[in-house]
């Protein structure tokens, strides 16, 4: 079954969590978990795979890779590896639109992307280790509100760097950061993240978002290329996959937690857009990420 995860507020009250694993102390070696939260990590020696959602890949030293909120991910290399993970609350960094904007236009934390990861060079490492140490040793300590900037302007020079490398690697992924169709769609991604399940109607999305169809589907095709009823269907395909891939929730019970009344449905559905069954994909992809390294 998928585990889901939390920050404690308790243990945590600042509403992040940076910290040390190893292959000796990770809850998530072997276990799929989500969690709703942002995950950043960075692989200090040896290296790991792992994998988020559907898709698996090996994090060499001085790599760092991301995972968006609500992903299903896991850690499935047994062998020596120290990791160095930061993870943090959307309510944590989001103060203002800024901070949502430019956490929306993150490439890496773009759900719908395949896992993203680069490396990075050795001054940047060094930059990055250090703010891990202030920040694991900050993240337990009571709230106050300088603290609490001292933090969060930590995060964002983290973020700040990777974006920055990764920007001058693929260029062209970026495009849309400036686009002024950019929050509308993004609105939109979050509303089907938050509502596929039982909402996979256009109407209602157009409806939460106070726009036309037209203009939806022009932001969409302009951003994504895709149609806006597109992007409902690849979220709930995801979701199917993730359940197929990560818990021992049987084809019936999948369907009903999509919200399909029938399970034929959601086997017709899930075999158009796959072109295979439910029952192939499990089998298919449980043979393929037993090939993997």
């Amino acid at each position: 079954m998928i585990k889901q995860l939390h920050i404690d507020k308790n243990i945590h009250p600042f509403g992040y969590y940076a910290f040390y694993v190893t292959p000796q102390q990770s809850e998530i070696l072997n276990h799929s978990c989500r969690g709703d939260f942002y995950t950043m990590f960075y692989v200090r020696s040896g290296e790991v795979v792992l994998q988020i959602d559907i898709n698996k890949i090996k994090i060499k030293k001085g790599e760092c890779a991301f995972i968006g909120i609500n992903q299903v991910f896991k850690i499935e290399n047994p062998s020596t590896f120290e990791v160095l993970a930061l993870r943090f609350e959307e309510s944590f960094y989001c103060r203002h639109e800024t901070d949502i904007n430019f956490i929306n236009s993150c490439y890496f934390f773009d759900n719908s992307k395949k896992l993203y990861k680069f490396k990075l060079d050795n001054a940047t490492q060094i930059s990055i280790e250090q703010h891990y140490k202030n920040l694991s040793e900050q993240c337990s300590q009571p709230y106050n509100e300088i603290e609490y900037m001292i933090a969060h302007n930590s995060i964002e020079r983290l973020l700040l760097y990777c974006h920055e490398k990764a920007h001058s690697n693929t260029p062209e992924s970026f495009n849309q950061i400036t686009n002024p169709e950019n929050e509308l769609v993004h609105n939109y991604r979050q509303l089907i993240k938050e509502n596929f399940k039982k909402q996979k109607q256009l109407r209602f999305y157009t409806e939460q978002l106070n726009t036309s169809v037209k203009k939806l589907t022009d932001a969409c095709k302009n951003i994504y290329g895709q149609s806006p009823k597109k992007l409902i269907t690849e979220q709930t395909i995801l979701e199917a996959k993730r359940l197929l891939l990560h818990s021992p929730m049987n084809i019936k019970e999948i369907a009903f937690e999509l919200n399909f009344e029938e399970p034929s449905n959601f086997i017709r559905f899930f075999s158009k857009a796959v072109n295979m069954s439910p029952k192939e994909y499990r089998e298919y992809s449980t043979q393929k990420n037993n090939l993997l390294p």
